[in-house]
């Protein structure tokens, strides 16, 4: 293990976190299922660094660096350094700076502006290490880029550590770190921290499906019977910076507040691609509240309409506000065909439907803290159809339970396509 100098916050590691501890390879990769103790043991592994090697640069991000104030940095501070008064936060640069020389510098790669925001750090000396939390968020390109910083020679051995719930395996980290062998693999799960309360436990004990194989199981898995197989991260998610000229925009709105109210900014190109360009996704959000804010986020963009769910009061309360909607057409099934459709790769070797990067509006926290999807992206892997006795999945019944911006997506592409016609759907699923 790391040796450090007389530290405030005492630290006394899990029996698995010895061996990560003590791993100097170029890349560290800590997964399995939840509160297992991964953030723990690679934020006191960059401050043990920082103090046994002075003069030492350190990067720690989420994938949008306005999350870090509620998350790694407040973590950093309180639980692993103590609130030691010897080291010192600035606030403007989110920046925890050191007795000896360590720097650690908080940062994100939401977008090109916090790209080039976090490519500064270290300077031309680069960096001696990062710790990317909730990595699968981040793209091949974000690690690839942060793999280019890590230079610094402040100590004869640097590291990428990534910290990481399961996700699909066709997720980058899955193929390129775990099966191409490209990391130090670690896994933990729940049971292997002692600390965690009977209530947390009985908490997760209660997903089921896809969320209780990652979560609990510890496994990257996509849903059984997966409804949009067709869905590939690495096709159908591109920045915002590689869109085309949008042509035509439009609105979409499922209705929700114990579930989530989910609105969705849609653009056009000339060819008829569609792009979802902004996503608001929040629960215990009333419709008259939400209104407003969908109006401004629209800002002066022309949107040519607004679908919406049959709610009569909820859709009344929008048009109250000066928001006229559409109503969706719901059938679910050929609604379904007519998506997958669009996801599919055209000859032209492009889909014709996007998911734009980072366009949350902002997480809700509650769905964070219940291990809830938080925006249409987290859904897709998961979106799944109901079995039959038999276990053989019933194609024309989705499983209803984290479905609500995969329903707004469909609403969309049903107004504007239409429904696929029964020999399109023969000719599609054969």
């Amino acid at each position: 293990m790391i040796a450090t100098p007389e530290l405030i916050a005492v630290y006394e590691p899990l029996k698995w976190q010895y061996a990560p501890l003590d791993d100097k390879s170029s890349t560290l990769l800590l997964t399995g299922s939840a509160g297992g103790g991964k953030s723990r043991v690679a934020a006191e592994k960059v401050n043990a660094y920082c103090w046994y090697y002075p003069g030492s640069t350190w990067l720690i991000a989420r994938k949008a660096r306005e999350w870090n104030s509620h998350s790694i940095v407040p973590f950093m501070w309180k639980t692993v350094m103590g609130q030691d008064t010897r080291i010192k936060f600035n606030v403007s640069e989110g920046a925890f700076y050191y007795p000896n020389g360590s720097v650690i510098y908080s940062a994100g790669m939401y977008d090109d502006k916090q790209r080039q925001a976090a490519r500064s750090i270290g300077g031309d000396g680069g960096l001696d290490g990062a710790w990317l939390e909730e990595a699968n968020a981040f793209q091949r390109d974000d690690y690839q880029e942060v793999i280019g910083r890590v230079r610094h020679t402040a100590a004869d051995w640097q590291q990428i550590i990534l910290t990481t719930n399961p996700d699909a395996p066709t997720h980058w980290i899955y193929k390129d770190l775990i099966q191409g062998g490209g990391a130090s693999v670690y896994y933990s799960g729940a049971k292997d921290n002692p600390y965690n309360s009977p209530a947390y436990i009985a908490n997760l004990e209660k997903l089921t499906g896809i969320m209780r194989d990652r979560l609990v199981l510890g496994k990257w898995v996509q849903a059984e019977g997966a409804i949009y197989d067709e869905y590939d991260p690495a096709i159908h998610m591109i920045d915002a910076s590689d869109c085309p000229p949008f042509v035509r925009r439009f609105r979409v709105v499922d209705f929700g507040y114990s579930n989530p109210f989910v609105c969705q900014w849609w653009g056009m190109d000339a060819d008829g691609r569609l792009y979802r360009y902004r996503e608001f996704y929040q629960t215990r959000r009333l419709v008259e509240d939400v209104t407003p804010e969908i109006i401004r986020l629209t800002g002066d963009e022309s949107i040519e309409f607004t679908v919406a769910d049959h709610d009569a009061e909820d859709r009344a309360t929008m048009q109250r506000h000066g928001i006229s909607t559409t109503p969706a057409l719901k059938d679910v099934s050929p609604g379904i065909q007519a998506v997958k459709m669009r996801m599919k790769v055209q000859l032209d070797g492009k889909p014709r439907l996007y998911f734009v990067r980072g366009v949350l509006v902002a997480a809700d926290p509650l769905l964070e803290s219940d291990k809830k999807p938080i925006c249409t992206e987290d859904e897709l892997p998961g979106y799944a159809w109901k079995k039959y006795d038999d276990g053989k999945p019933n194609k024309e019944e989705p499983v209803k339970l984290n479905d609500h911006g995969c329903d707004t997506t469909r609403y969309l592409v049903a107004r504007i396509d239409g429904f696929p016609k029964a020999s399109s759907l023969f000719a599609f699923s054969r």
